[in-house]
């Protein structure tokens, strides 16, 4: 009942709107054809004409015909003059209508030839100036007024050779006086199935006759005009618009097809703008265009109702289009019009098929029914008008191209509701998908970060395996232990990307932009990956010394370097992996170019979208997910700049970004007031460091000159708020950087002292031996942090001198190259004040502890003189007191001289001279030489001129090793060697050898608590138990070396072949400085 009643509203608004539509047509026609005066036998009267009320009449009525023959004006007026006009007349023909004439078989037909004529009576009044329109003459003719020709369409015949047929609407004007006027027409027809006037023709003062001919013809033009671009729209939004849109491009084709129906109907404005286009043509896509409106209106009925379109109607409907769609393309126009009636009954019955459908639509309240209601109304009215002008109503024609506009609005209404609330739905749809896009982001982001932990851990733990933890295994457990570390390795990665790509995508990644050496990230970038990559792929850097700096954030302009410089070495096998890069307009641009597998033109720009790769395949031989390149994409565009790529497939690829030059202002040769702090100012924890440099520039000028750099060495110490011991080198590139570093650290009462490169760095520490640690900024010009740290540990241990290195990068690879290449600790950039204090005084306190357990072992040693030693010594003194006076003495002053360099403990010396250490040697071998006699033989080969420093008490428990457990422990005594050799740049390297039993291979091979391979020195095996059973001698000076210098006592030894026991000491390792002591 209720969709009863809701059915009820739109059929009563349509009927309304159908009657409304009926009576409009009825005044038309009533208004021009239904009031005006009609012809009687072959005179019209217009003497009482009203042009007030009616400025144009149809020439309707009884017209004189003279059948079979074409007459002039002169014919009429000569047989006027023979008294002979009126046996040639027919009779008098209906105009409008269609023409029967006798055909060749004296059988009534539309083909023939004849001439119409109508004689008007004119008003007295008027200025004479009249017009007449043509609008339908089938299918040749020519128009006489008062004798003369003023008009005419195509050429009549008397045969269908000699007739050249065309039909399209015109006007013409003339000049009328004498208050009669005389119209004589001339008709051929062989090309159609009705021939003759079927259309009124229309007669006016001139002017009115020019305004209804310039409205009719405006009214075809603006409405074609307004469909073609409808038609136009719905095509160009259906290519925009992807998914199932069929119902839009059937609508854009219905539009197209209705504008070329208006342009060959009514005013027939397309014979206008193709005047050389035949009649047969013409006809024909008149017909065309009836078909194509009607097919494309019925596949966009279907797709838009396909719950109400039947199928085997649609498949009827296409199968008969089919059918007229055949005959009309293979047939002559005589023939397919013929069937017209036909034709035009198909085509009512169509559109009343998708009227019932929209209004079916309508009638059961679906989306837009108002739309659908006036959709039916207006189809409607487009067959009625076509109906009533096929009738001869030429008023009705007008309602067609109204019709056909007012159903596109009404269908272009019901689209636009529908998108409406498509995109309405999108856009709910997209505000959800927005939340759960930001819940999967979330999502990945804690996954990543829970992920990290647990492959950390697996990657240590097969790490440790690998390294020996668990003990020796095969080469096969090896390599797969490798595999697992890579594997792992490269899912850390993967788990970084990802992270980076969803900041990225929520727009969370903030850039700390800077004044960056490039040519100083692409040496430390390079010099990662060379270590890392395959050997055969060489690293070239052909970064210009005179490349400018570039304004970005360290960090990701890192990022940047390391996937695409990552990316080349892993697509290379072999040959090179070069960065250049040149400057130019304010931006540098930076290639990465390699000789790899190379990239398909096809594909080149789908490596930047993110999870994809250059083939599918790559994934499978190399690894990763695609996602690397589009997040440097991605940080490359966060920069302003850009990326792109040149590539053939075997030849390598190159890609090339682009970056902002620094300005001046950011320059780290600029002054420190003008240049950004080590940390962001955008950064909470950078904010401190800030003060601290505006605080300095105003206590000191002597930490910087006005361009920047450094002043010479002897005025490079900053004022020192409170002179403490420990002195701190600080090197960095940047003077802002180091500005920050000077305050945070002399704030803490350190001396600091202040290099701009590595070479300054390491030429301060040759000359300074106070610096107790160095902070090490990684990215600098010409000489690397990594590089600056490699060469301070060729001199120092890494108790001797920590160094902490600064950086923005926090990459796992970027740690371990640093702590291979001897970092002590590593610090982010931007640098917190507190972390940076804690780090420093822990590396200070850790290489104070170190220096403090040498000195305390050392006393330790010297505190473990063995009791029996000591009677033993005094026994052979004393037994050697009855025999030789002399010897005893010259025992007595050694074990003095022994015991006085033992238990020297006011001496705090970490280095003495070797040949001390040698002194304190033989004085223990000469008392032991007492003891044993002819069993114990000693051997010297000492270089003359040894002037190395060694740590006391180094040699003399290795030498002791060898007497009591080795020459000694023969019944026929042995023979201890000391040898003694320089080694590089004051180096030394001393051999104690004995023959004695020597170890088994067992026990030399064994490692220490710490699972090192150090031969002899596993404290959990027999040679441990044999240090301990030695005392804490050679423990001792293990411990030590280990300690001061990392490394290890060198053992040669098998089971009854002796001992030989090596011990290195580089110059540079070995000193201490002294005013540490």
């Amino acid at each position: 009942m209720n969709r009863l009643k809701q059915a009820v509203v739109p059929v009563v608004f349509l009927s309304l709107l159908v009657a409304g539509c009926c009576w409009y047509l009825l005044l038309s026609y009533r208004s021009i054809d239904g009031q005006a005066p009609e012809a009687v036998q072959g005179v019209l009267d217009l003497t009482e004409w009203n042009r007030e009320g009616q400025s144009i009449v149809p020439l309707n009525g009884q017209w004189e015909f003279y059948e079979g023959r074409l007459l002039e004006p002169k014919d009429f007026m000569e047989a006027n003059a023979a008294g002979g006009a009126a046996s040639s007349l027919t009779g008098y023909e209906d105009v409008p209508s269609a023409w029967e004439v006798g055909g060749e078989a004296g059988e009534p037909s539309s083909f023939g030839y004849g001439t119409y004529r109508l004689t008007i009576r004119l008003p007295a009044s008027g200025d004479g100036r009249y017009g007449i329109i043509v609008n339908n003459v089938k299918t040749a003719h020519r128009l006489f007024a008062d004798g003369a020709e003023i008009g005419s369409g195509g050429i009549p015949g008397a045969g269908r050779t000699s007739t050249e047929a065309a039909n399209l609407p015109y006007a013409s004007y003339l000049e009328a006086s004498g208050g009669k006027l005389q119209i004589v027409l001339q008709v051929a027809n062989y090309d159609y199935t009705t021939g003759g006037i079927t259309h009124p023709i229309y007669f006016g003062e001139q002017k009115a006759i020019a305004g209804y001919r310039d409205k009719t013809v405006a009214l075809d033009a603006v409405t074609g005009f307004i469909i073609l671009l409808l038609g136009a729209y719905m095509i160009v939004l259906y290519r925009m618009r992807s998914g199932n849109q069929d119902a839009l491009l059937w609508f854009g084709l219905t539009c197209i097809a209705n504008f070329v129906y208006l342009m060959t109907h009514g005013d027939k404005l397309f014979g206008l703008m193709f005047p050389d286009m035949s009649y047969i043509a013409f006809t024909k896509l008149q017909f065309l265009s009836g078909l194509a409106s009607e097919y494309s209106l019925l596949m966009y009925t279907r797709l838009s109702f396909p719950r109400y379109a039947q199928r085997w109607i649609v498949r009827t409907f296409e199968a008969e289009l089919a059918v007229r769609l055949l005959v009309i393309l293979a047939a002559p126009s005589a023939v397919f019009s013929s069937w017209d009636w036909l034709y035009y009954l198909l085509s009512f019955a169509l559109m009343f098929y998708c009227m019932g459908i929209m209004g079916r639509s309508a009638v059961r309240r679906d989306e837009g029914a108002l739309y659908m209601a006036l959709s039916a109304l207006f189809i409607f009215l487009i067959n009625l008008g076509s109906f009533l002008y096929n009738g001869g109503a030429m008023a009705a024609y007008s309602l067609q191209p109204i019709s056909f506009v007012g159903f596109m609005l009404c269908q272009l209404l019901f689209l636009s509701r529908r998108f409406t609330r498509a995109f309405t739905t999108v856009e709910r749809l997209s505000e959800k998908l927005k939340s759960l896009d930001k819940l999967k982001d979330e999502f990945m982001a804690n996954t990543s970060h829970e992920l990290r932990t647990p492959l950390h851990a697996m990657i240590n733990i097969a790490q440790s395996m690998l390294d020996g933890a668990a003990g020796k295994m095969s080469s096969v457990q090896g390599h797969n232990l490798s595999l697992i570390v890579n594997s792992g390795r490269r899912m850390s990665h993967l788990v970084g990307d990802i992270l980076d790509f969803s900041k990225l995508n929520n727009g969370e990644i903030v850039l700390r932009a800077d004044s960056v050496d490039l040519k100083a990230l692409v040496k430390v970038v390079l010099e990662m990956h060379a270590v890392s990559s395959n050997l055969r792929v060489r690293p070239i850097d052909r970064l210009p010394d005179t490349l400018p700096r570039v304004r970005g954030d360290e960090d990701r302009l890192t990022q940047i370097l390391h996937n695409l410089i990552g990316n080349a070495f892993k697509f290379t096998s072999e040959g090179e992996v070069a960065v250049s890069a040149s400057a130019r307009n304010g931006w540098v641009a930076v290639t990465v170019s390699d000789t790899g597998v190379g990239i398909p033109q096809d594909r080149q720009e789908a490596v930047f979208e993110s999870f994809e790769q250059a083939d599918s395949s790559i994934a499978r031989d190399y690894g990763g997910m695609g996602l690397g390149l589009s997040v440097t994409k991605k940080l490359v565009e966060l920069h302003g700049g850009s990326i792109s790529v040149r590539s053939q497939p075997g030849e390598g690829a190159a890609f090339t970004f682009t970056l902002p030059i620094a300005s001046p202002l950011t320059s780290p040769t600029a002054s420190p007031a003008a240049s950004p702090t080590i940390s962001s100012a955008a950064s909470p924890a950078a904010s401190p460091a800030a003060e601290y440099v505006a605080a300095a520039l105003e206590r000191s000028e002597a930490a910087t000159v006005p361009d920047g750099r450094q002043p010479e060495r002897q005025d490079a110490a900053p004022r020192v708020l409170a002179r403490h011991p420990q002195t701190i080198l600080v090197v960095d590139d940047d003077a802002a950087n180091r500005q920050v570093l000077i305050n945070l650290l002399t704030m803490e009462s350190y001396s600091v002292l202040t290099a701009c490169g590595g070479e300054e760095a390491l030429q301060l520490l040759e000359e300074r031996k106070d610096v107790e640690l160095v902070v090490l900024d990684l990215m600098m010009p010409r000489m690397s942090g990594y590089e600056v740290c490699r060469a301070i540990r060729t001199r120092y241990s890494l108790s001797e001198l920590p160094v902490l290195i600064l950086t923005a990068r926090s990459r796992m690879e970027d740690r371990l190259l640093g702590f291979e290449a001897g970092a002590n600790d590593y610090l982010g950039k931007p640098v917190e004040a507190e972390e940076l204090k804690a780090r420093v005084r822990t590396l200070l306190e850790m290489k104070s502890s170190a220096r403090e357990l040498v000195r305390s072992e050392l006393d330790f040693l010297r505190a473990q003189i063995k009791p029996h030693f000591l009677f033993n010594a005094l026994n052979a003194v004393l037994s050697a007191s009855y025999t030789d006076v002399e010897r005893s003495r010259e025992m007595l002053g050694r074990l003095s001289q022994f015991l006085r360099g033992s238990f020297d403990f006011d001496s705090r010396e970490e280095l003495i001279p070797f040949a001390k250490e040698l002194e304190q040697t033989k004085s223990y071998l000469f008392i032991e030489q007492a003891r044993f006699g002819e069993r114990l033989k000693l051997e010297f080969d000492i270089e003359d001129g040894l002037d190395a420093l060694v740590p006391p008490l180094i040699v003399q428990p290795i030498v002791e090793n060898a007497v009591r457990h080795g020459a000694t422990k023969r019944l026929s005594g042995g023979t201890v060697s000391i040898v003694a050799r320089s080694e590089g740049a004051g180096g030394i390297v001393v051999e104690v050898a004995d023959n004695g039993p020597g170890m088994p291979q067992a026990e030399e091979a064994g490692g220490d608590e710490a699972g090192d391979n150090a031969a002899g020195m596993n404290d959990a095996g027999a040679e441990g138990a044999r240090l301990r059973r030695t005392g804490v001698g050679l423990a001792n000076v293990r411990r030590r070396l280990r300690t001061l210098y990392g490394t290890e006592l060198e053992i040669d030894s098998a089971s009854g072949q002796g001992t030989k026991i090596t011990l290195r000491i580089g110059a540079a390792l070995s000193r201490l400085r002294e005013e540490g002591e």
